[in-house]
């Protein structure tokens, strides 16, 4: 058998076996000292961790990508576990954990756990499948539109997004109605995360014409309550 076991750093290895534990992991080693190591399971997910007090979390660059077969019950799964914890889901610092994003290559969220290693966790999009919140069918603004999405939710920074939200402007008049509602739910997204007034009144008179008309219309509803009940 072909395995490959990521062996990530941090400062102490009993605060990240605490971390993980919470989250439903097995411990399958756990040494203090004299050279800290602990190793731990979930499922077919196995992760190795050496400890040294010069590791700094906020320093840390290390990550790995965890490939599941359905990311939404894992992060979900997650998410309750985290909350019935800790009282609420750390959206910022270290440390974090993300919401489920739709990217080009597949569907994901984001964990950087207390040792500051970031695990980037997805379920591959089906070939020939779109990625549908990322996708306009408007030609003209179609590539425009994909890069300030890639910023929001590949590139992780909403700030930088709400910064430079002028340079991505689409003319609305020119969508359809559903890529009208894509542009709404991504600006949305940004105002939510980088802090700002949050303008929802042309979304919600778009959902209220369409309500559940089809399947896409109702995807856009429920990404729109997920934005609203973000912690």
């Amino acid at each position: 058998m072909n395995k490959v076991i990521p062996l990530l750093p941090c400062p102490d290895v009993r605060t990240l076996v605490a971390f993980y534990e919470q989250l439903g992991f097995d411990v399958l080693e756990l040494q203090t000292s004299p050279n800290p190591y602990a190793s731990l399971q979930l499922g077919a997910i196995e992760l190795h961790f050496w400890g040294s007090r010069r590791n700094v979390p906020a320093e840390n660059s290390s990550m790995c990508y965890i490939l599941v077969s359905n990311v939404d019950e894992l992060h979900d799964n997650f998410a309750k576990l985290i909350k019935q914890h800790t009282g609420k889901v750390p959206r910022s610092g270290i440390p974090r954990f993300t919401t489920v994003r739709d990217l080009k290559q597949d569907r994901r969220f984001t964990l950087t756990d207390p040792g500051g290693n970031t695990l980037y966790i997805g379920t591959p999009v089906n070939k020939g499948e779109i990625a549908f919140y990322r996708t306009l069918d408007n030609e003209k603004y179609k590539k425009r539109f994909a890069v300030l999405y890639d910023i929001v939710y590949s590139k992780e920074d909403p700030a930088m997004a709400a910064e430079n939200l002028s340079r991505y402007v689409i003319d609305k008049t020119s969508l359809n109605d559903l890529d009208h509602a894509k542009y709404l739910l991504t600006v949305l997204d940004i105002q939510k995360k980088a802090g700002q007034l949050m303008d929802d009144v042309e979304l919600k008179t778009l959902l209220e014409i369409h309500q559940d008309e089809n399947e896409n219309w109702k995807r856009i509803k429920n990404k729109y309550s997920g934005i609203m009940q973000q912690d």
